[in-house]
């Protein structure tokens, strides 16, 4: 057992041998002793989740094996004052009639035997009195010899180091040894040692005390003195420590003397930073309860720093507010974002001089804002203004005056044309933390600010039905969720929302920021301010928020300004859009609570908007969720287009208006050529296509269904899985057309229930005229043979080989050339049309339903299969 780092056995140990132990590298006796330890324990630290970081004690690093190799050195330059004893070898050089070098090492009785002059004492001499004591003996004994003395080498000497130091022992060490080297031979002070109070003691008394704080924070190494043989480096636990953290030069642990003041432990911390408040700040201190006690402390104050400091006490040094008393920042589509110095009679001209030096070429020059604090609860009121204007008529109306902490806006006039790639890096770093998992990755590619910033305006339920950023999507066709092997939709989603809402509460503070408020959006730039309009709502105050919607450039929230107005409103939209109607626009008001009803009476007020934007009546003053709504010129819409290809005279686009019909838009084309086949023309519409691609996709889920029931019921069936999976695959290759059946013949002959109205991109496809009839499905030879009068459906399919196996010959049907369906004999599955067959018609085989074990939607698959080939196949011909 040790106490103090001293064990007993070891004096036992002496009377056999010697326990010295000789000096070594630190770092060396450290890998020596257990390098494959340290390397095991550092992998598993290295392994280990990251934690919280321990404070340091000041100067125990100092003896970091991975910092310092220390090793005494016996070559050093021997002092004056060293004091010579046994093992000490001299070296002596003669010169002169008789010259030679000798080498003299000092006896146990402290003599060296010099040839010719015999011994000499030396030992308990300094060196400066030897040299002078050899040289002159030589000078005076031998004629005509004159020497030079050096220390050659000096003794090794046995310390001891006890208390707690990391490695206590004893140790061989060089004669020069001090105390600082005698602490790196015993790899240090300990987590509990003392580096204030490490005491010499020589023969039973304390012959020196070296505080390590004196060398560290001071450089004076007065106290630490050379060690003799003997001696013992004691080093006890130390008596009190005390934190100093916060805005200090070198915050850490400290060690005590019982005279140690604050002003003391501010020093040893390397005083405050230029950006610390010291009169803010904190001391917490155990009282006599045993619980901390809080007291503010002012550090300038001479009173206050002359306070002693006791054990357990925790400084902390406050840091100055980051608000700024006069200035004012300017934000957004500028060339130099930032804070700028305030002065009296400021106006938005000094703040921007030029249109062309100052602002971005792609700044909105009629609509800025002025955001001023008007309390000390930091409540704001907004001032608009045309900047264009302040610029060019300094002095003018629009030229602002400006007080202290004013936020200048100005916004991008169009926001398509931004460049954000700094913006989304900045945001991809403050993500990147958060998203450990490679496969999270792909997303920081998005524009992340503008995805972040729809997400915080969208509600939870609407995002789960949203491709979020290219996660996990709801495929139309399938239904199925597409999960992804990193963070979950939910996860994504409020991820992005919380990091790009602390971006956006910090715009208009942190430079970094600021500084990209060039690349944001309208909205952007307005979201912090309309999140604050929203919270000093309170206590009936009402909402300064204005809401536009309809046909303006940038529609959403805006601020309700000082003196706003239905002109102002459209103004802060970015204007007009080309399409709007200036005729009429709606203003609906909320006129307070109306008990009988439960809630709030609203008035809609038509507005005249030519009259408005020319300052008229009806440009009327706004008030607290006023609501505009822009209306869009009806029939605005100039480009509807129709195509007609085929065999009509002017094949081509034909730009329509609404209410124009088929009829007229062929009338236009020249009308059909000799060689048109009328009865065999394919029409297709864009909404028909899109409901067609809604009803396969509802289509291919119910037969996975059905695949998937089969597959777990106990009945057999004839169809195995791979087979329903390849008929799905086929099904899902089929691109829907969109085709509406139409009668040519009738609409070119004038019939108005026949005609019908175009709509844009609808296209019309008149074939060439056909002799020939088409047989699909299940026949032995699946072909087109030329039509002839008077022959049946059964001729046909015997023409082509006759049925398969698995055909259904009860069901078989004619698909006619305009897109119609016939039922040969009168069928019950479809209503009965002519069973003549004409030029163009397909006959179809499908496949037997009951033989593919009544799967319920087997014949609609086949069917929208062999209906979507025959449109194709007709305009295929063209």
């Amino acid at each position: 057992m040790k106490q103090y780092g001293i064990d007993p056995s070891e004096f036992i140990q002496q009377s056999g041998g010697s326990t010295k132990q000789p000096a070594m590298p630190l770092q060396q006796r450290q890998n020596a002793g257990n390098s494959a330890d340290s390397d095991a324990a550092r992998k598993e630290v290295d392994d280990e989740p990251e934690e919280k970081a321990v404070v340091a004690r000041f100067g125990l690093n100092l003896f970091d094996a991975d910092i310092s190799s220390f090793t005494p050195v016996d070559n050093a330059p021997v002092p004056e004052n060293y004091v010579v004893g046994a093992n000490d070898e001299l070296s002596v050089q003669l010169f002169g009639k008789d010259s030679q070098q000798l080498s003299l090492v000092v006896s146990r009785d402290g003599s060296v035997n010099f040839p010719d002059l015999g011994p000499i004492q030396v030992a308990g001499l300094t060196f400066a009195e030897v040299k002078a004591l050899i040289e002159g003996r030589v000078k005076e004994q031998m004629i005509g010899v004159t020497a030079a003395v050096t220390l050659n080498s000096t003794r090794t000497i046995s310390i001891f180091v006890a208390g707690e130091a990391k490695s206590p022992g004893s140790y061989a060490v060089p004669a020069l040894t001090t105390v600082t080297q005698a602490l790196f031979v015993a790899g240090g002070v300990s987590d509990i040692g003392s580096l204030r109070h490490v005491a010499v003691k020589r023969a039973g008394k304390t012959v020196a005390n070296f505080d390590l704080y004196d060398l560290l924070l001071r450089g004076d190494a007065s106290d630490d003195i050379r060690l003799q043989s003997g001696d013992v480096v004691f080093i006890p636990p130390y008596a009190g420590i005390a934190e100093v953290k916060g805005e200090v030069r070198r915050p850490a642990l400290y060690e005590l003397n019982k005279d140690d003041t604050l002003a003391d432990l501010l020093a040893m911390a390397g005083g405050a930073t230029s950006g610390a408040y010291p009169q803010a700040s904190v001391l917490e201190r155990v009282n006599n309860q045993n619980l901390r006690d809080i007291q503010n402390v002012d550090l300038t104050k001479t009173n206050i720093l002359a306070e002693k400091v006791r054990g357990g006490d925790v400084l902390r040094v406050g840091v100055t507010s980051n608000r700024y008393a006069n200035a004012v920042v300017l934000a957004g589509a500028v060339v130099r974002p930032g804070k700028y110095a305030w002065h009296q009679g400021m106006k938005v001209h000094d703040l921007v001089g030029s249109l062309w030096a100052d602002l971005k070429l792609s700044a909105d020059l009629d609509y800025a804002l002025v955001i001023r604090e008007v309390n000390d609860l930091g409540d704001i009121q907004i001032h608009q203004f045309a900047i264009g204007k302040a610029v060019t008529e300094a002095g003018g109306d629009q030229d602002l005056a400006l007080a202290p902490r004013d936020i200048v806006l100005v916004f991008n006039y169009d926001d398509s044309a931004l460049d954000r790639q700094k913006l989304n890096k900045l945001v991809a770093k403050e993500l990147k933390p958060v998203l450990n998992r490679p496969s999270s990755e792909r997303w920081l590619s998005e524009d992340l600010i503008a995805k972040g910033f729809q997400y915080i305006e969208e509600k939870p339920e609407e995002l789960r039905s949203k491709q979020v950023a290219g996660f996990s999507i709801r495929d139309a066709a399938s239904e199925q969720f597409v999960e992804d092997q990193g963070l979950s939709l939910e996860e994504q989603v409020r991820t992005l929302s919380e990091e790009v809402d602390r971006i956006m509460s910090r715009l208009y503070v942190d430079p970094e920021l600021m500084a990209l408020t060039p690349e944001l959006k309208r909205q952007e730039l307005l979201f912090p301010i309309l999140k604050k309009l929203k919270a000093q709502a309170r206590n009936g105050s009402p909402l300064q928020i204005l809401t536009i919607t309809g046909d303006v450039k940038v529609p959403g929230d805006y601020p309700l300004a000082d003196k706003s107005t239905v002109k102002s409103l459209i103004t802060a939209a970015g204007g007009l859009k080309v399409s709007a109607y200036i005729g009429r626009a709606e203003l609906t008001r909320a006129k307070g609570s109306n008990k009988s009803v439960n809630g709030i009476s609203v008035v809609h007020k038509a507005l005249d908007l030519e009259n408005a934007l020319g300052g008229g009546n009806d440009n009327l003053a706004l008030a607290s969720r006023d609501r505009l709504n822009v209306f869009a010129t009806p029939d605005w819409q100039v480009d509807r287009t129709v195509e007609i290809r085929g065999e009509v005279k002017f094949p081509g686009s034909y730009t329509v208006h609404r209410g124009e019909t088929l009829e007229d838009v062929l009338l236009r084309a020249g009308g059909v050529t000799q060689y048109a086949f009328v009865d065999g023309a394919v029409f297709t519409r864009k909404q028909v296509q899109e409901r067609e691609k809604l009803q396969v996709g509802k289509l291919i889920e119910q037969l996975r269904t059905d695949v998937a029931t089969r597959a777990l019921s106990a009945d057999k069936t004839q169809v195995t899985y791979q087979d329903a999976m390849a008929m799905i695959g086929e099904l899902q290759k089929v691109e829907p057309v969109g085709r509406l059946v139409i009668d040519l013949p009738e609409v070119l002959a004038g019939s108005r229930d026949a005609d019908m109205q175009v709509e844009d991109g609808d296209v019309l496809y008149v074939p060439r005229k056909t002799t020939t009839i088409s047989v699909v499905g299940e026949v032995q030879h699946a072909s087109s043979h030329r039509f002839k009068v008077g022959m049946s459906v059964e001729d046909y399919l015997n023409l082509s080989g006759g049925f398969r196996k698995r055909a259904d010959d009860e069901r078989v049907y004619v698909i006619r050339a305009d897109g119609s369906v016939m039922i040969p004999q009168g069928s019950s599955w479809f209503a009965a049309n002519e069973d003549a067959l004409r030029p163009g018609d397909t006959i179809v085989v499908p496949l037997d339903t009951e033989y593919m074990n009544s799967l319920s939607m087997w014949s609609s698959v086949t069917q929208i299969i062999y209906q979507s080939a025959v449109a194709l196949a007709a305009i295929a011909t063209l």
